[in-house]
């Protein structure tokens, strides 16, 4: 066995199981349970398809590959980031029709406290 011959196995080994995982993220993706598991798993499937394309590009010694991973992880990010602001949005929504606050209580108050007085930036009332 030569070296090329264990590059190929190698390089073919970790496609294979990449595939796998990807698989594995796909069903994840589709039967969440939670949106979160949803938006995780999305995010893998990005990062895995990234890797393959490294590896595709080594394997095929076509370094253009590396470019096109490139543009696709700036694509993968800016997708994950939309997902999470949409998902943002529809959960503000959702409390809103409840009547509950997104807000942590007692931290990001919009209203003065009890005593008429407003939270300085400190974090402490002025008196």
């Amino acid at each position: 066995m030569t070296i090329s011959q264990a590059y190929d196995i190698l390089f073919g080994g970790a496609v294979i199981a990449f595939l796998l995982i990807m698989f594995g993220c796909l069903v994840r993706a589709i039967r969440g349970p939670e949106i979160a598991d949803r938006i995780v798993s999305v995010n893998m499937l990005g990062t895995l398809t990234i890797m393959i394309i490294c590896i595709l590009s080594l394997w095929m010694k076509q370094s253009y590959l590396l470019d096109v991973a490139l543009i696709y992880a700036m694509i993968s990010f800016l997708a994950v980031v939309v997902l999470v602001r949409v998902y943002l949005g529809v959960h503000r929504e959702h409390l809103r029709k409840r009547g509950l606050s997104d807000k942590p209580e007692g931290i990001l108050r919009d209203e003065p406290d009890d005593a008429g007085e407003e939270d300085s930036p400190e974090g402490g009332g002025t008196k």
